[in-house]
């Protein structure tokens, strides 16, 4: 375990690579995790929406579990997903990754044909009563279907001793930074998603850093530094020198196959395949990403 397991900055959002044949490619790992230490990454997630973790079996889900942890090494921190569509499921994921040494769990609710907030909170509450690691409270509607409160986020992390995080997905994201901040204070930390569209603006709001998959995580990782640093015109357009691949990464439905593109481009894994039904891009997209790659300044040196 690394000696400081609090977590802030930029952490890799780790897909799951596959075979040509769909199996789970599990050699890639090591190479996606040297790389987020490499660049300056103070941890990864493993086994969340980019992950495909909903399309894993339970022993393609240990088997990667332990290879990201091994390829930390401690350099840097592991957080795990563990969300289901049960209590059950959820503890019983909770236990395993804090027994393979994951640093945290991160948890989003599983989807729920009445949504309310006791049985959302009953969810997290089932969490905190088997864990032994920090929870990051996941918040992305677009993907659970529920939508959580800035107050009902605050009582989590109030009332959850073990809630000290949020990755926060629910666009738009700088408002509601703002509104958990005012209520939770200094006591729980707020990482960005959503492929960093917004991480200048979050970052900005007080926010602690992001998690998300973006293929070139040393831009991320230099505007943090630079957003610390408060030097905000530089940041500013290292930012705005990005967001054409930004916008074009975060494609609803083919985002997760171009960002495979981009990172067997980088020799990070290779294939891009995605486990069906996730689409994959064709020639024309892969042609149109190309040229963008070209055409985008130098890679931030870390």
């Amino acid at each position: 375990m690394p000696a400081d397991t609090r977590l802030n900055g930029i952490h890799f959002m780790l897909p799951t690579p596959f075979k040509e044949n769909g199996e789970v490619d599990i050699a890639p790992f090591k190479r996606l995790v040297d790389c987020a230490a490499e660049t300056g990454c103070t941890g990864v997630v493993g086994l969340g929406v980019m992950g495909e973790a909903h399309r894993l079996a339970d022993d393609e889900r240990t088997a990667a579990l332990d290879a990201i942890v091994e390829a930390a090494d401690g350099r840097i921190t592991v957080t795990v997903g563990v969300s289901s569509e049960s209590h059950a499921l959820v503890t019983r994921r909770t236990k395993e990754a804090g027994e393979h040494g994951a640093t945290a769990v991160m948890v989003s609710p599983g989807r729920m044909a009445k949504p309310n907030e006791p049985v959302l909170y009953r969810y997290f509450e089932a969490v905190q009563a088997v864990t032994t690691i920090p929870i990051v409270v996941q918040d992305h509607p677009g993907e659970s279907g529920v939508f959580m409160s800035a107050p009902f986020i605050a009582r989590l992390n109030a009332e959850l001793p073990d809630a000290r995080y949020l990755k926060l997905e629910d666009p738009p994201t700088p408002p509601k930074i703002t509104q958990v901040l005012a209520l939770t204070g200094d006591n729980m930390a707020i990482f960005g998603g959503l492929g960093g569209s917004f991480l200048f603006e979050e970052l900005r709001r007080g926010g602690s850093g992001t998690m998300t998959g973006f293929a070139y995580p040393e831009v991320l990782v230099a505007l943090h530094r630079l957003v610390a640093a408060g030097d905000i015109d530089t940041a500013r357009k290292l930012f705005y020198d990005w967001v054409p691949y930004i916008r074009y990464e975060n494609q609803p439905g083919i985002g997760l196959s171009i960002r495979k593109y981009s990172m067997v481009k980088r020799g990070l894994m290779d294939t891009f395949t995605t486990r069906p039904p996730s689409p994959s891009i064709d020639k024309p997209t892969q042609d149109e990403l190309d040229d963008i790659l070209a055409s985008l300044p130098d890679i931030p040196a870390v």
